[in-house]
């Protein structure tokens, strides 16, 4: 990750949520962020057209293979959703495709489907990993985690009043050092 893309990404994060009248202590509702940036929020059944045969490989043969996908047309941006998935994921990955449109990212690879619309995917791996970081601290800002945290929440609590999985609050509790943080703080001070 390049060098300063955390602090980066921490700023981005108190930019959208003041922009948004929300402070880090507060959820953020992804579709009615995205909305608000003109950006489409569908799911699968959404889609203009979509063969019943898809749909259905989309959402009940394959769930597992997809969790979102932009689609950039004509001056439009929409995001489809997997449906299949749980809310709290839907949460990351909307926020994730954002992330890539925020930072600039241009895709490895670009497809078009079969009615013409522009399908952006593969992304490289270092633009993925600034899109989870991204998305990590816009759903979950360090300083939200460092009030929770240090008012004695619990992961899950947390997960739960953010709308966010407890995967992703692991991991960035992990990936921030907030709890090395806190303890270091108590330990320094009892």
């Amino acid at each position: 990750m390049r060098r300063g893309f955390k602090t980066q990404s921490e700023k981005i994060s108190h930019s959208v949520r003041q922009n948004l009248g929300l402070t880090a202590l507060d959820k953020i509702d992804p579709t009615l962020f995205l909305r608000s940036l003109g950006f489409l929020v569908w799911e699968p059944a959404d889609v203009p057209g979509i063969d019943p045969n898809h749909l259905a490989q989309l959402t009940v043969r394959d769930p597992d293979s997809w969790s979102g996908v932009t689609i950039r047309e004509q001056g439009v941006t929409a995001i489809i959703i997997n449906s299949a998935h749980p809310k709290t994921r839907q949460a990351n990955t909307l926020i994730h495709e954002w992330a890539h449109i925020e930072l600039r990212h241009k895709p490895n690879r670009v497809d078009r489907s079969q009615a013409g619309l522009l399908l952006l995917s593969d992304y490289p791996p270092d633009f993925e990993e600034e899109a989870d970081w991204l998305a990590g601290a816009v759903l979950l800002p360090r300083d939200g985690l460092v009030h929770f945290k240090g008012r004695g929440l619990d992961h899950s609590d947390i997960a739960e009043h953010y709308g966010v999985s407890l995967e992703l609050t692991n991991w960035r509790l992990r990936m921030t050092g907030v709890e090395r943080q806190l303890y270091a703080r108590k330990k320094y001070y009892t």
